[in-house]
């Protein structure tokens, strides 16, 4: 009798548990779909306010994609909308995959990072000063090198005009740095990339693609050759009066670059995201080394004392990736900006969660953390995620005014400046050359000067008219005085 009612007990005692276990789950599921409805609400007000002609956002958490929005358009100039298909610009988030790629081989016992750059890349010729046999492949990847990024990063990022497979001999014009402090450039991961070549007869695209790309599923690609132009989007530049033109893509397959040079969707870049949550499983399945990944995230050089970006704290440099903090929280992030996109990637691995949002407007960057701030602070369930989302949006909407009429006054500034040409059109013409920055030519075309610098063509770069022309434009190409190319006003580095 007395063991009866102990089972009837037990029995009773089961239930309760399972049912306030089932209470428990439905809880939390009642509470991710009130953040998921949330964060959607914040994701259009934040589109809304106009600073970006289009957002794609996606957020992921304990391995699934929980939310992903695509608004706006990819292309204002043709209609084109943006969707789950556009392929964005990621712009410097490159970087997490050229470091991953280094990891993966490392964990493949193919190199090591911490050897010297000499042994690494032995044929490579360096500036006297630069002390090559001090220098590791870490210090690359961590921007610790002390090397200037000038002449190979004008070439790998914006003109092509020096081919990648002489850019071992264009490292002696690289002259050393006072310091070999922690400096962000481009630089570090275009050798990255040359090591990569090194070892890999296929190159360091085809790598990536093969070792990173194809494994996880990501619809990410190095080129842009092979993508349907409808499917990419274009950078927009903001004008006076709100409305966005359309740019084009000022990307071509020679320049993208293993420091900056992927298109990704979000849904690709999502899974990105998740596989480094997860120590390298994808639904499942085990596509990357888990040692590789947690080694790509590991600090090998640290920041200054205090180092922001925005929102976010950081700490240090990993493989490709910066290692920093958010509201105290552990946050492992790459972001990226060229000429109208910019691109976050971040995650919390404590939490499990991460976000992906890029805009391709040039006055659109800040939407994209203010964002991923806020997804963070619904997730985690601070009671202050309303308020501060809702002072982050009204900052962006006060900033965007601010561009508005700076767009205004900078048309009115350049209309101020141009003023006829000083001799006649054809004394600017010719052919200009530099070791270091290839070939500029200058031609006369239907009483205009045209400018072509490797890839850079007129599309791309500057049709001039001589009879209303910018003379601080063509500063450097003085027909008595030019050595070298020293084109106007290039875009910001990515």
């Amino acid at each position: 009798m007395k063991t009866g009612f102990i089972s009837l007990l037990c029995l009773i005692l089961m239930g309760a548990c399972a049912m306030n276990t089932a209470q428990s789950a439905a809880s939390r599921s009642g509470q991710a779909q009130a953040d998921i409805r949330a964060i959607d609400a914040f994701v259009r007000r934040a589109f809304d306010i106009g600073a970006t002609p289009g957002l794609g956002v996606a957020i992921v958490s304990h391995g699934e994609i929980i939310y992903s929005a695509s608004l706006g358009f990819a292309d204002v100039g043709a209609g084109i909308p943006a969707s789950d298909s556009t392929l964005w610009y990621v712009a410097s988030t490159s970087k997490s995959f050229t470091g991953f790629g280094i990891a993966a081989l490392e964990a493949e016992g193919a190199l090591n990072v911490n050897a010297p750059i000499t042994a690494l890349l032995p044929r490579a010729k360096w500036h006297p000063a630069v002390r090559p046999a001090e220098l590791t492949l870490a210090s690359f990847l961590t921007h610790t090198h002390g090397i200037t990024d000038d002449p190979l990063v004008t070439s790998a990022a914006y003109t092509g005009a020096i081919p990648e497979a002489s850019w071992g001999d264009l490292l002696r014009l690289h002259a050393p740095l006072p310091t070999r402090q922690l400096a962000y450039s481009n630089f570090g991961y275009n050798v990255a990339g040359m090591v990569i070549d090194a070892l890999r007869p296929e190159g360091w695209k085809a790598f990536l693609d093969r070792r990173v790309f194809k494994p996880a599923g990501l619809d990410i690609r190095s080129t842009m050759s092979d993508a349907p132009p409808a499917r990419i989007a274009k950078s927009h530049r903001l004008q006076a009066d709100g409305r966005f033109i359309s740019q084009p893509f000022a990307k071509r397959d020679v320049t993208m670059n293993a420091a900056g040079g992927h298109l990704g969707t979000i849904k690709g870049l999502a899974r990105w995201v998740i596989a480094h949550l997860e120590d390298g499983r994808l639904e499942g399945k085990q596509v990357y080394p888990a040692a590789a990944v947690r080694r790509s995230h590991e600090i090998l050089a640290r920041q200054p004392p205090n180092t922001r970006f925005g929102f976010f704290d950081r700490d240090g440099w990993g493989m490709g990736w910066d290692v920093g903090r958010y509201d105290g929280e552990q946050m492992v992030s790459r972001f990226g900006g060229y000429t109208g996109f910019r691109s976050h990637l971040s995650m919390l691995p404590a939490r499990g969660v991460g976000v992906v949002a890029i805009v391709n407007g040039d006055s659109g960057s800040g939407i994209t953390d203010v964002i991923a701030a806020y997804a963070y602070d619904r997730l985690l369930g601070k009671p202050d995620a309303e308020t501060r989302g809702a002072a982050r949006l009204d900052s962006l909407a006060t900033r965007l005014q601010t561009l508005k009429r700076r767009a205004g006054e900078a048309d009115s500034a350049r209309a101020a400046r141009q003023r006829p040409l000083s001799r006649p059109v054809a004394d600017y013409t010719g052919r200009f050359e530099d070791p270091g920055f290839g070939r500029a030519v200058i031609s006369q075309t239907d009483g205009k000067l045209v400018i072509r610098w490797g890839v850079l063509t007129p599309a791309r770069s500057h049709v001039y008219t001589p009879a209303c022309i910018d003379a601080d434009e063509l500063k450097g190409f003085r027909y008595e005085t030019v050595r070298k190319p020293a084109m106007a006003r290039r875009p910001q580095r990515a």
